[in-house]
């Protein structure tokens, strides 16, 4: 929607966008039902639409989009345009808006790989895979940058920091509730993944020699995910951490994603020499709250995702896309 030409999507730009995506999407099922019919699959009206993109995205290439052996298969269409899109949103808001750093802030933390695939999951109640209204909405809340509170106010909970109207410190206090809950969640549904992948794997499972190098001692916790024969016939300890990338935002010079690699990088220093000496492979799977994810945990869900995908070549079906 075009509003007071602040140059924002307008409804054409819209439904072209996603007359293309549908058909780009569904080229498949196309070559199916028009081979050998003598249909021209490339008509005027999606031609024209193409060409409409390429005006209103110049810096995007949408020429691939022409033909079924160089569009992205699905579900990418969809992804692809809507991520060259929101692009062009961001930058008309940076362009028009005086923006806050948070503003800023959150614009690029939505721009990572990753932090909108939660929009395309399909919820499934039985595995515990779905999100409350309450959830939903506390979620668009924080992206969206719609307070959730009246205003400032010391935290109720560990009472040594401030709760902010939008949220932040609610997400990453470690003395409340929410903060174990989700990283459990995560778990819980990293080891489902496993476990349905046909990978052998224990949660919470005790290994007696992980570390603390300020204390030079065991600390006797378990791994949160220990994963049989992982690497060239090791065993992994995959442990994980949630963190928010705004809680730095005071500092000069943020840049989107670095809190989860310094996350990554904290817990391979605290954990991999132990893990090595011990003939164990270590994992940490490090993500945000905007859903962004550390190179090790998309390295972690790339080789998932092949063994999916593989288990199910092998029997004719279909793989599934763990990371999008």
């Amino acid at each position: 929607m075009r509003l007071g030409g602040l140059g924002l999507l307008s409804a054409r730009e819209v439904g072209v966008y996603a007359f293309v995506a549908s058909r780009a999407q569904s080229y498949v099922l196309q070559d199916h039902i028009l081979r050998n019919s003598g249909v021209v699959k490339l008509d005027v009206d999606y031609q024209q639409a193409l060409e409409y993109l390429s005006v209103s995205l110049p810096d995007f290439d949408i020429g691939g989009f022409s033909n079924m052996d160089t569009a992205p298969p699905p579900p990418k269409p969809q992804k692809t345009l809507a991520n060259a899109l929101f692009d062009k949103i961001a930058q008309s808001l940076g362009e028009t808006f005086d923006l806050s750093p948070r503003q800023k802030a959150v614009i690029e933390c939505l721009k990572g790989p990753h932090a909108q695939d939660f929009l395309t999951v399909i919820p499934i109640e039985g595995l515990g895979q779905c999100m409350s209204a309450v959830e939903y909405r506390a979620i668009l809340k924080y992206r969206l940058m719609i307070p959730m509170y009246p205003e400032d106010e010391t935290c109720p909970i560990c009472r040594k920091a401030c709760m902010d109207k939008y949220g932040e410190h609610a997400v990453h206090c470690k003395e409340l509730p929410g903060f174990k809950y989700r990283h459990d969640w995560v778990r819980d549904v990293l080891g489902d993944i496993l476990r349905r992948a046909g990978i052998s794997a224990k949660k919470e499972a005790p290994v007696n020699f992980l570390t603390d190098p300020m204390e030079g001692r065991s600390t006797l916790r378990p791994a949160d995910l220990l994963v049989f024969g992982w690497a060239g016939g090791k065993h992994a300890c995959v442990d994980l951490t949630g963190v928010s990338p705004l809680a730095g935002l005071r500092e000069s010079g943020f840049v989107a994603g670095q809190a989860i690699r310094k996350a990554e990088s904290k817990k391979m220093d605290k954990h991999a020499k132990a893990c090595a000496d011990n003939q164990h492979a270590f994992v940490p799977f490090a993500f945000d709250t905007f859903g962004s994810l550390a190179p090790e945990a998309i390295r972690l869900l790339t080789r998932v995702q092949k063994v999916v995908h593989n288990s199910c070549s092998s029997t004719g079906g279909r793989g599934l896309s763990l990371i999008g």
